[in-house]
C-alpha cells in the first residue's frame, strides 16, 4: 500500500470530508497536489468572502449610526480577512511529501482549515442577526476581539500547513 493510501486509511473521517468537497482531492504527486492545493485554497477563501460580506452591512450600520465603538473593531476584522485572503492567494511551493505521517497531517489541516473557516462564516452571521435586529449591538467590540482571535487562529493554522509541508 503506497504511503498516500496508508494516510488516508488511518485518518478516514477527515478524508472521507475532503473527498466530498474536493474532487479529486489527492497529494500522491505534484499534478494532483497542486490542484488540491488550489481547490482547497479556493474553497477556503469562498468562506472568508462570506464572512465579509456577512460583515460589510454590520460595518455600514455602524457609520450610519456614528457607532465609532463598534464601527473600528469592525473594521479591523474586515481587514484581518482580506489580509488572509491575501495570504490564500500564494500559490505554494511544495517540496516532496512522501511519508505516511506527513499526508496525515495534511488531510488534518486541510479539513481543520475547511472546519474553521466555515464556523467562522457562522459566527459573523449569527453576529450580523442580532447586530442588525438592534440586539447585541453594545457587545460587538468583544465580538469582534473574539474574531479577530479566531481569524489569527485560522491564519496560524494555515501557515503550519504551509511550513510543515515545505511551502
Amino acid at each position: 500500500m503506497s504511503e498516500w493510501g496508508k494516510a488516508r486509511g488511518q485518518v478516514k473521517k477527515e478524508y472521507n470530508s475532503m473527498e466530498k468537497l474536493i474532487e479529486g482531492y489527492n497529494y500522491k504527486d505534484p499534478k494532483h497536489t497542486d490542484k488540491t492545493d488550489e481547490k482547497l485554497r479556493k474553497i477556503v477563501a469562498d468562506e472568508i468572502n462570506k464572512s465579509r460580506d456577512f460583515l460589510f452591512p454590520m460595518i455600514e450600520a455602524a457609520y450610519r449610526e456614528q457607532d465609532m465603538k463598534s464601527a473600528g473593531p469592525l473594521d479591523e476584522v474586515m481587514q484581518w480577512l482580506d489580509i488572509f485572503l491575501l495570504e490564500l492567494g500564494l500559490k505554494m511551493s511544495w517540496s516532496e511529501v512522501g511519508d505516511y505521517k506527513d499526508y496525515m497531517r495534511l488531510i488534518k489541516f486541510d479539513s481543520a482549515l475547511v472546519q474553521n473557516a466555515v464556523k467562522l462564516a457562522g459566527f459573523i452571521e449569527d453576529m450580523q442577526d442580532s447586530v442588525l435586529r438592534g440586539k447585541g449591538g453594545a457587545t460587538v467590540p468583544k465580538k469582534c476581539d473574539q474574531l479577530k482571535k479566531y481569524i489569527l487562529d485560522l491564519m496560524a493554522l494555515f501557515k503550519k500547513r504551509r511550513h510543515s509541508l515545505g511551502g
